[in-house]
């Protein structure tokens, strides 16, 4: 399903677990050895940091001050990449592999000024170039880079994935290889769905519905990056033999689509709040001030729902954003809402959770709203919240309702394997 055509590069992305322990660490080494002698020299390695520590980092930050600049955030969580791109250099060395690694300042991979949510605006790869004609690997730190004024960045929970698709682009590499704990990416969370099964092809618009929606094997930001540049993602397994099944992602032929099933996945993400705005005026540009506001301060907004009763010149706006979000977003409303006298107030909703389905055959199938419906007011669950497009529809629900809601709507649409 994927090789290597005219001496092309590829990119392989270790995550945390991945790199977790020392023994793992040589694991990795071990198997990129393996293909640097069967003749595959060409590979650029893009890991995170080990499984935990950028989680005690932000810990630690947050412990001292949790309100501290973006700046010094950056610069505490980027720190967990230092370790395993030298240890994983050391590791290649060890089974005589000549290899270099690189934090992203010292390859030069450059970001916009959002700090805790950068995005890499380009990448050097004239280093990359002079490992390869050495006969050496290069080790690349995910997750970071830095502004045209050298300030460390990185690119949000996740952003590794998101540093190896960049790379890879910026290479031309005939594919990027997303090297996890999982087998690749499943109609559900196994943990969640225990009847869930691997998707081994997947189009890009499902691919990347499902990470924004929720699914954790893959960063949405990564999948973004893939579609608009055509580069093939490969999901698979660091710990499984290289013959095992994994999970393609990349652009399938109009006649591979129309055979798609009506529902490729379910996902849930529990990392959902709600924020309204009551009280506001009535009047025009005020929507869309608060929301340019949202933006300016990289929050991303999801679901949004407006009422206004005729006879009334107030109104509310409610919208969904990630709880990592809540807290700035919520100050900087409530100083705008005084700041601009407008009477207005912001009220908060957590305890939430939204469960999606997902697939390319619902732009073809009329009633799946109807039965995801259904299915949910059967399961007794109410809903908060409804979103659609063409080939996804999402719910907001009580977050203790979430997992019921995924295991009945994946049993609902997504059929066992070899019916599918």
């Amino acid at each position: 399903m994927y090789h290597l055509e005219h001496d092309r590069p590829i990119v392989q992305k270790y995550g945390g677990t991945s790199v977790g322990s020392l023994e793992r660490i040589d694991e990795v080494a071990k198997r990129v050895a393996d293909q640097y002698h069967s003749g595959i020299k060409k590979i650029a390695i893009v890991v995170s940091a080990m499984s935990g520590e950028t989680n005690r980092l932000v810990d630690l930050v947050n412990g001292i001050n949790p309100r501290t600049s973006p700046r010094n955030y950056d610069m505490v969580v980027a720190a967990g990449e230092q370790v395993s791109v030298a240890l994983m250099s050391a590791a290649l060395e060890k089974h005589g592999i000549p290899s270099k690694a690189f934090l992203g300042y010292q390859l030069g991979i450059v970001t916009d000024n959002f700090h805790s949510k950068a995005r890499i605006q380009k990448i050097e790869c004239a280093k990359l170039h002079k490992c390869w004609e050495e006969d050496a690997i290069p080790v690349v730190a995910g997750f970071q880079g830095v502004t045209g004024d050298l300030e460390i960045t990185t690119l949000g929970r996740g952003g590794s994935d998101t540093s190896a698709v960049a790379l890879a682009v910026a290479l031309d590499a005939a594919f990027c290889e997303i090297n996890t704990d999982v087998d690749g990416v499943f109609t559900a969370d196994p943990r969640i769905v225990p009847e869930a099964r691997l998707v081994k092809e997947m189009d890009f618009e499902v691919a990347l519905e499902m990470a924004s929606l929720g699914s954790k094997v893959l960063h949405s930001r990564c999948v973004e990056l893939g579609a608009k540049y055509h580069m093939p993602i490969v999901v698979r397994n660091t710990f499984k033999p290289n013959d095992h099944a994994r999970t393609f992602i990349m652009n399938f032929s109009n006649e591979r689509k129309l055979e798609a099933p009506i529902v490729s996945g379910v996902t849930l993400d529990r990392n959902v709040v709600r924020l309204s705005l009551h009280n506001l005026p009535a009047r025009g540009g005020i929507i869309g001030a608060a929301f340019q506001l949202i933006a300016e301060n990289g929050v991303n907004v999801d679901i949004i729902v407006h009422n206004r009763s005729n006879d009334s010149d107030r109104m509310r706006v409610g919208f969904t954003i990630g709880s990592a979000d809540l807290l700035r977003t919520k100050e900087l409303l409530e100083r705008w809402v005084i700041e601009k006298k407008l009477g207005a107030y912001v009220e908060v909703e957590e305890g939430l959770s939204k469960v999606s389905v997902v697939g390319l055959g619902m732009q073809s199938h009329p009633g799946v709203a109807s039965r995801v419906f259904s299915v949910l007011e059967d399961a007794g669950i109410a809903l908060h919240m409804i979103s659609t497009s063409e080939i996804k529809i999402s719910c907001v629900i009580g977050e203790k309702e979430g997992e019921s809601a995924a295991r009945a709507l994946h049993k609902e649409f997504v059929l066992p394997e070899g019916e599918a």
